[in-house]
């Protein structure tokens, strides 16, 4: 039953690592931006209003720089233990973003204050559009790549249990045969699910989609381990009935 907690628990982990830095770019935070003291002139409120949206928009940039170079150096981490054509896919395109918002930075300090109204709305969609849509791709890669070493122990548990049951002969009990049978099959589904969730990664497909595919994996998979567990737990008891006799 461990093993369940620890696959929804690394699920947790994984996703909120990714997005442990968040920075948001609301139309509201240049709203609140207009209400300037009204015993100003025009003209000091304009000077005014223009500083503050300058200095929004700037410190908005340098969290989506942090934000999007910190996401890149947690899939980077992976680079050498994950598929590399996913993860090179990923990291460049991350890299793209990172470039894109330097960029945006150096245009700031030449905004009028009808230009940065534009700006930070243009910037909000971009955001919106091509970075939110990576960062999600980037956060079920980073999830993805860590959940392969759960799939191979858990490959390796069933083929030594196979090895156990042939040995002792122990496949002609039905009950045990049952639990095999539904673990193995079980399994299988969660391996689907894994390779269903490479392909989306691969193919930048829906990022939710590819964690829906993720999460029934590792479904399939606590359900695989604990089926083992019970399986584990029948088959010493029959070894020891085994043993017993032998004894008397």
């Amino acid at each position: 039953m461990g093993s369940a907690f620890f696959f929804f628990a690394l699920m947790g982990i994984g996703v909120s690592a990714a997005h442990a830095k968040e920075c948001s770019l609301n139309q509201s935070k240049f709203e609140a931006l207009s209400s300037a003291d009204d015993s100003q002139d025009y003209h000091q409120k304009i000077q005014k209003e223009l500083i503050l949206r300058k200095d929004l928009i700037s410190n908005t940039l340098a969290c989506a720089i942090e934000e999007a170079s910190a996401l890149k150096t947690d899939v980077d981490k992976l680079g050498s233990a994950g598929p590399e054509r996913i993860w090179f896919k990923i990291s460049s395109l991350l890299e793209n973003s990172i470039e894109y918002y330097k960029l945006q930075l150096t245009k700031v300090p030449n905004l009028g204050l009808e230009g940065s109204r534009y700006f930070s709305k243009d910037l909000l969609v971009w955001r919106r559009g091509n970075y939110v849509p990576i960062a999600k791709t980037a956060s079920n890669f980073i999830v993805w790549s860590e959940n392969q070493n759960l799939f191979r122990a858990a490959q390796n548990r069933l083929d030594q249990i196979s090895g156990a049951v042939a040995i002792l002969k122990l496949i002609e009990n039905e009950s045990i045969q049952v639990k095999w049978n539904k673990a193995s099959s079980i399994f299988r589904a969660a391996l689907t699910e894994n390779q269903n969730a490479k392909r989306g990664l691969e193919n930048l497909d829906s990022p939710e989609e590819t964690l829906t595919s993720i999460k029934l994996s590792l479904e399939s998979l606590s359900e695989t381990y604990k089926i083992l567990y019970d399986l584990v737990v029948e088959i010493n008891e029959l070894t020891s009935k085994i043993q017993q006799s032998k004894e008397r």
